[in-house]
This record gives structure tokens, sequence and C-alpha cells, in this order.
């Protein structure tokens, strides 16, 4: 019987450790399994892997990112694999590396339409923005040139994008202005361009006077940090002209802060407190849905006082909006958001819609493994009324091309096609020509048959909302 026993004893024992070693197998192999493997820092598997970890915390389509990829790819290649499908706008760089940005005009300070023209059929630049304080500006380009050579090369319909990439990718170049002469195209002067700083842009704004109302004008060129503090100057200029109607000109307009378009509606629309509902995000299950107030989107950097803002508030029912498919993002918000606070009239034409927000990503590690930065999409973005879904853009109520009456005019002259339309639509009559026989004889010897490209749409294609959260 003790014999037996003993046998059992050790049966149970050999089966006991057969138990715990299986278990223990288990476990290393599952510890195996789910442990990630370490790559060195630098390589594309570590950023890819970073990559990858980041989009499935944040990324608003993080639900659909494809499987079995190739994380040996090199960043840029691999984070253009797992973009969805919907996603237009999101963009990785490597602040270190000047080749992964795209190209833009911003060291030059100049953007250009490029047409076909009616009457001779020739295809031509129309210069439609110079900055101020530019290596354009300098240069003596200004807004309404014709360009007819770029590189002393003369412009066509095939080479209108190449020419344009010459310009992007180049520290200096060369452009020749040109001028209409009984039907013919004949160069006026050639203008050199470097490659240079440019510094914040200050707004335009003046105060009009038409059949007895006095109407406010803004133009601004992008919703830079600090934006709506630098306006309280130009508002309280307004408050004090007694104007009635106020004109918003963001046709070129492609964006920036949430924060400060959050800063222009408080001074602007009736009704407003800190406390009143401004924009809500809708993001994946991690970001959930999120609803911010107009004070606190305005204030959160600390550049302004909210208290500041109402001081030179205008309190209007009603704004006129100017836009082209240049505007975007945080333009669009200003246009999106205000409409529950007052009536707004967009005038121009259909907006980007860009109805998408995002905000910067990079390793946090100490120490950083991985140099890149990411801008994805996090959010989809609605008003306080739970209105958005402008990713086709935002139709105008008053349709206007500005490109349909040249030679384009300076912002804030009245015989610019869209400034006109919106201040017939303030007083509800037509603007009288200014040396109307003049007008009539340039816009009837040159007329646009076909836009080729536009550089600040292009521009406003690279353009986020950008928000803090």
């Amino acid at each position: 019987m003790e014999n037996t026993l003993n046998i059992f004893k050790r049966s149970a024992l050999h089966w006991l450790c057969l138990f715990f070693f299986f278990i223990a197998v288990q476990s290393s192999c599952k510890k195996n399994k789910d442990q990630k493997p370490e790559y060195p820092a630098g390589s594309n598997e570590n950023v890819n892997t970073w990559i990858l970890d980041s989009l499935k915390r944040y990324y608003y389509w993080n639900e659909s990112l494809p499987s079995n990829l190739d994380i040996s790819a090199k960043p840029q290649d691999f984070f253009n694999s797992v973009r969805n499908a919907a996603d237009r706008f999101s963009y990785i760089i490597n602040p270190n590396d000047p080749s992964t940005y795209t190209p833009n005009n911003k060291n030059f300070g100049f953007d250009y339409s490029t047409i076909k023209e009616q009457t001779t059929g020739q295809v031509i630049g129309i210069i439609k923005l110079v900055l101020k304080d530019s290596p354009a500006s300098r240069a003596g380009l200004k807004r309404g040139d014709y360009i007819n050579k770029i590189n002393g090369k003369q412009l066509t319909e095939a080479n209108a994008q190449t020419l344009q990439n010459e310009i992007l990718s180049s520290d200096h170049f060369t452009l020749m202005i040109a001028e209409l002469n009984n039907n013919t195209w004949v160069d006026k002067k050639s203008v050199e361009i470097s490659k240079g700083v440019i510094l914040d842009q200050r707004e335009i704004s003046k105060v009009i006077e038409s059949d007895g109302k006095k109407i406010g004008y803004l133009y601004l060129t992008d919703f830079s940090p600090g934006l709506a503090n630098s306006l309280t100057a130009a508002f309280s200029g307004f408050k004090t002209s007694g104007i009635s109607d106020l004109i918003l000109d963001l046709r070129y307009n492609s964006g920036g802060q949430v924060a400060e378009a959050a800063g222009l509606c408080a001074l602007i629309a009736q009704g407003v407190n800190y406390d009143k509902p401004f924009i809500t995000y809708k993001g994946n299950k991690n970001g959930g849905v999120k609803t911010e107030s107009l004070g606190s989107a305005a204030t959160f950097d600390g550049t302004v006082n909210f208290n500041t803002l109402l001081q030179k508030n205008l309190g209007l029912s009603k704004v006129y909006i100017l836009g082209t498919a240049a505007t975007a993002s945080a333009s669009e918000v200003i246009i999106n958001n205000l409409k529950p606070y007052m009536q707004v009239i967009l005038i121009g034409e259909t907006t980007r819609g860009k109805d998408e927000a995002s905000f910067s990503i990079s390793d946090a590690r100490n120490p950083k493994q991985v140099q890149w930065e990411m801008h994805p999409i996090v959010y989809k973005l609605f008003n306080s009324s739970g209105i958005g879904g402008y990713s086709a853009g935002i139709l105008p109520d008053v349709p206007v091309n500005e490109l349909s009456s040249l030679p384009l005019r300076q912002f804030g002259e009245i015989e610019d096609p869209l400034l006109k339309a919106a201040i017939s639509q303030v007083t509800g009559k037509a603007i009288a020509a200014v040396n109307n026989k003049l007008k009539q004889a340039k816009t009837k010897e040159l007329a646009v048959a076909k836009v080729l490209l536009d550089t600040r749409i292009q521009a406003a294609n690279s353009s986020i909302v950008i928000t803090h959260h």
C-alpha cells in the first residue's frame, strides 16, 4: 500500500512539473509574440513603428489602418501607404531635411494664376498676391502684373507646370513682365527674384462709404498666432467710425490657428460671451467628441485677453465674406462657425473644403529616437449647431469670379469684382463704374478662356486647421 502511494505521489509530481513547464512555455511564447522587436534608432523600421503606433492612437481613420505593412520602407512612402483613401491633407516631414517639405512660394512672397487668354490664345501668368516686404515686392512685382516668360522660356499650356516647378525648386529665377499692346503681348521688363525672409503680414483695413453707409473692409492673409490681438486696433477704428456692416476678405487665406479664428469671431458677432459654444471636434474612439467654448478657444495660448476682444466687439448680425478656392481650413471655420451667431453671406467661389483638424505629433521620448514630425488628420469639425461636413467646399451665396474683370484691382478698391458685389449686397444697389470706358476697353481686350494652374490654390492644399488639443 505504501509503495503504491509513493508511485502515485511521484506520478502526480511528474504531471505537476509538466503542467508548470507547459504554462511557462506558453507564457514565454505569448510574451515573445506580443513583444515588439527593437530596431536601431533612426532606422526606417524604428521610425515607421513609431508612425504606426501614433496613428493607432490619434488618426481619425485609425480603425481602417492596413495590415501586412512594409516597415522597411522610407518613412514618407510608409506614411503615404497607410493614409486613408479619404484623407487628402495629412502629411509628415523631417524638420532637418528640406527635401521632405512640399515646395511653395513662401520664400518669394507672391502667387499667380496661369491662364489661357481668350483674345490672343496665348498662355499668360497673372500676379494675384504680392506679400508686403517680400523678395517679390522688393523686386517691384504688383498684383495685376502679367508674366509671359519664366527663366527666359515662353509660357505655354505644355510647360506651365514645369516652369512653376522650376520656381519652387530654385533659389533664384527671372520673370518677364508683359503688357498687351494692340492684341499682342510684348515684353515690358525683366524681374529677378531670390529667396528671402518674409515677416508676418499685417491686415488691410479701411472704411468705405457708399450710398450713405459706412462699411468696414478687412483683408487677412492667414490666421497666424497673435492675429486676434493685433486686430483690436483695427476693430477699435471700425467702432469709432460707426460702421454698420463688415466685409471680411478671406479670398487667399489658407488658414492657420483655430484660436485666431475664434478670436476674430469674438470681435464680430453679436451676443458673444466666454462660455458660448464655438467648435466641436469629433475624433476616433480615443479622441471622442469635444465641444469648446468661444472664450476657451480664443485664449488658450495666452496671446489675447477675452475681455479686450469683447470691448472691441462690433455686435453685428450680418457679415459679408469674400472667398475663393484658395479659402481654406481656419477661414472655413470662420464661415461655418459664425453661422449660429449671425447671418453669413459668402461672395465669390466655392471654398477649398477642409473640415478637418490636425495637431503636430513628434517623438516625446528622452532621448528622442525619431526626428520626423507628423500632421495627421485627428478631428472632423462642426459648429455649435452640429453643422459641418463641408469637405466639398462651402458654396457661395453670391457667385463671382474675380478673373471675370481684368486687370486685377488692388485689395480694397471698389472696382474689384468681389468687393463690388459685396458692397452691392450691403447697399442693395449696383456700384457705378469708375472710368467706365477705360474699364470696358480693358475687359474687352483681355478675357480668361481657361485657368491652367493657381499657385495659391496649390498652397491651400497643404494647409490644415491647427488645433491645440
